[in-house]
């Protein structure tokens, strides 16, 4: 019995780290219908002060305006499997390159993700995702200006 509990819980965890894996390509490479497939369609996402469940399916478009690229590296997935619920925390290093010319051509900023997430019959979902960044680099006048001022408080 012992083993097929530790299957579970195996099999449980890998598809929760996939789907945080799944977010950081899905933006990179903005594909909206992978990016949409990570969240729970009431999912709150963002930054402590800026969180919402409305800029979910805009969020592509805005990173598509600002950025001609970004790479996000995500790592230390720590995963806690309660039955139907999970909560995952991972870090990351999220790394912009600006559309416009500017004196430094990267915004780059690191921090951890704090996820709650829900098993659909889609599979696990992120139900509320918290970005707590720790540090950025880059332009923090235009950090500011294009509505992330958080980010460089």
């Amino acid at each position: 019995m012992t083993d097929v509990m530790t299957d579970e819980r195996t099999i449980d965890e890998r598809a929760i780290i996939e789907v945080g894996m799944r977010y950081a390509r899905s933006i990179d490479t903005r594909d909206q219908e992978k990016f949409m497939s990570c969240f729970t369609p009431d999912a709150a996402f963002g930054l402590p002060k800026l969180r919402s469940n409305l800029v979910l399916d805009q969020s592509l478009a805005f990173l598509d305006e600002l950025f001609s690229a970004t790479q996000h590296v995500t790592t230390q997935f720590q995963v806690e499997v309660s039955g139907d619920e999970a909560s995952m925390t991972s870090y990351y290093i999220a790394t912009h390159v600006w559309r416009k010319q500017l004196s430094d051509p990267l915004f780059v900023m690191g921090g951890f993700y704090e996820d709650s997430l829900i098993r659909t019959p889609d599979g696990w979902r992120i139900h509320d995702r918290l970005l707590v960044n720790v540090w950025v680099t880059g332009d923090r006048d235009a950090i500011a200006a294009a509505g992330m001022a958080e980010l460089v408080q």
